[in-house]
Formats: C-alpha cells, sequence, structure tokens
C-alpha cells in the first residue's frame, strides 16, 4: 500500500467524526490527485501492455513490464518497522 493511501485513510476516517481542518483538507486534495495520477499512469502502462500483445511485439511487452515494475516499487511502502525486529 502506498503510504499516500495510509494518509487518504486516516483523513477520511477522521472527516466521518469531525471537520477536516483546512490543513487536513489540503492534505486530502494532494492525497486524491497524487493517487490519481499514479491509477492514471498505472492505467496507461496496462494499456500499452494489452496493445503490445495484441499486435505479438513482446520487446515493448517486457519493456512495458519493467516500467510497470518500477512504477509499483516507487509507491512500495514497508511494513513498520515493529515487525523487522
Amino acid at each position: 500500500m502506498m503510504n499516500i493511501h495510509w494518509r487518504l485513510a486516516e483523513l477520511w476516517l477522521l472527516q466521518q467524526s469531525r471537520k477536516l481542518t483546512e490543513q487536513e483538507t489540503s492534505e486530502l486534495d494532494v492525497c486524491l490527485k497524487l493517487n490519481a495520477k499514479y491509477a492514471q499512469r498505472l492505467a496507461e502502462q496496462y494499456n500499452f501492455g494489452l496493445m503490445a500483445s495484441m499486435t505479438n511485439d513482446w520487446n515493448w511487452l517486457h519493456e512495458i513490464s519493467a516500467e510497470i515494475d518500477k512504477l509499483e516499487r516507487m509507491y512500495e511502502s514497508g511494513r513498520p518497522s515493529f515487525f523487522e525486529q
């Protein structure tokens, strides 16, 4: 799960019990924007992957797969540190 998803969930839960502060509302907007951009980039790569497979362009498909892996790694968050002990 991406770090922004953790914060997005936290802000959503907060707004269920009280009105968000101006700062929290701004953070919520930033999280939503980052999530939308990430989803758009990932969906674009999946669509390119479909086109590559439909045209039997295996080299292109390999490049796209590497790009998807890179995108997914960029936004990975590890487990909390207390699991690592």
